[in-house]
């Protein structure tokens, strides 16, 4: 029984958490700090009764703030308001527009866990995919959807010791640029970067005799994630770009002499049914196989592993949600320059907004670009959900459901999730 690999308990461990209503105080990653406990002498906006000026639009928006413990819920009845709000009655529609419920400044428990990013347990890693891996391929052969994601590289950790600051990033969150807001990207490209501070983001790397616990306690931990519904749609897109464009445009011959579009042909239906098959497809392509499976599995894995820490508990001080990047970042930059040492440069603060150094249109056409483009392209997130496409909705739910449940994105099917789950363990 003991013997039974890190994915099993985890999938064992989203069944319960998905059965659970999301009033439990017992679950502590969930508990949001009060007022009296906030750096800086902030102040919550609580949706309901005693709501700060505009919080009764905000709820309308579905942009939920920062609560106490009993308002968790308010994530769920915020979307639903927010489809209403759009002419919608569909929870689903909601659920896909809508940001994390757990948002803002949260009780630490710890460090992240070292199992998920150092060097030191790769080879856990490793063995933890796998055997992922072989259950995947187990289930797919016997014609049922493969498990929830696990993560299958490793979680990535940044420090900027100048600013006393971590940093969990995830792929496709808008991370390089956050990254480059700090490290000054298009300065450097124009050769305006030299004799300044470095005031960017490093790997964080423990230097000999330097304590995890101490770091951990003492800096400002922070991420930033995203909806998993459109964090999934914009990891396929990605993935799409990834191939030769001389077969989109040619009808080209995959490897074993089929006639194929590779990558710009595979469609979102097969990605969101089984997102680490893309890794397959990408490895029959002459362009996308020299990043080869590692480069697909970083960008589809789920990211409440890699905030949490060894307990259960957050493993983050500041949850910020990339649906509402400006107002999350700006809370977080103040609260840098609040804390910023003497001898550090000034916290750069927003210019009205975050700038999208990887920014793409909703629907890009492979007319005169350097790579091909996704099947399907819609400018509204929801269609990927809907129509044609509705049993997505599920698949993705069950991918994330970790994200989903944690998090807290939007409405829940619990009975639905918790079946599947047992199912598969059973």
């Amino acid at each position: 029984m003991l013997a039974r690999p890190y994915w099993a308990w985890s999938k064992l461990a989203l069944a319960v958490l998905l059965a659970l209503s999301v009033y439990c105080r017992r679950l502590q990653p969930h508990e949001l700090l009060n007022d009296s406990q906030l750096p800086g002498g902030m102040q919550h906006s609580r949706a309901g009764g005693g709501a700060a000026a505009g919080g009764g639009s905000d709820q309308l928006s579905g942009r939920r703030q920062l609560g106490d413990g009993a308002g968790h819920a308010g994530a769920v009845e915020g979307a639903v308001l927010t489809a209403a709000a759009a002419g919608a009655n569909d929870p689903h529609t909601a659920a896909v527009m809508a940001g994390a419920g757990v948002h803002g400044f949260v009780r630490k428990a710890g460090p992240l866990d070292p199992l998920h990013w150092q060097a030191g347990s790769f080879d856990w890693r490793v063995l933890q995919r796998q055997s992922w891996l072989d259950e995947r391929a187990r289930l797919l052969a016997e014609g049922s959807p493969p498990p929830p994601l696990p993560l299958l590289s490793s979680c990535q950790v940044f420090v900027n010791h100048l600013y006393r600051v971590i940093y969990l990033r995830h792929a496709k969150t808008a991370s390089s640029s956050l990254l480059c807001h700090f490290s000054g990207c298009r300065e450097e490209k124009a050769g305006g970067g030299s004799g300044k501070a470095d005031t960017s983001f490093q790997h964080l790397k423990l230097a000999p005799g330097q304590e995890l616990e101490a770091l951990w306690r003492d800096y400002l931990v922070v991420t930033f994630v995203r909806n998993p519904y459109q964090r999934a749609v914009s990891a396929y897109k990605m993935m799409a770009r990834q191939g030769d464009p001389r077969r989109a445009a040619d009808n080209g011959t995959a490897d074993n002499g089929t006639a194929d579009n590779g990558t710009a042909a595979y469609s979102w239906d097969n990605f969101c049914a089984d997102p680490a098959g893309f890794a397959d497809e990408c490895l029959a392509d002459p362009v996308c196989r020299k990043k080869g499976r590692e480069f697909v599995y970083a960008h589809i894995e789920p990211q409440q592993p890699c905030v949490v820490s060894a307990n259960g508990g957050w493993a983050v001080d500041f949850i910020g949600r990339v649906e509402h990047m400006d107002e999350d970042l700006g809370a977080v930059l103040r609260e840098l320059e609040r804390r910023r040492p003497q001898d550090a440069p000034p916290i750069k603060q927003l210019d009205h907004s975050l700038e999208n150094v990887n920014g793409r249109g909703c629907n890009e056409t492979g007319e005169g670009r350097p790579h091909p483009v996704a099947k399907e392209q819609y400018c509204n997130p929801a269609e990927y959900y809907s129509g044609r496409h509705a049993a997505c909705f599920a698949a993705v739910q069950r991918h994330y459901a970790g994200d989903v449940a944690m998090l807290q994105f939007g409405p829940q099917d619990e009975a639905r999730a918790a079946t599947a789950q047992r199912r598969r363990l059973g």
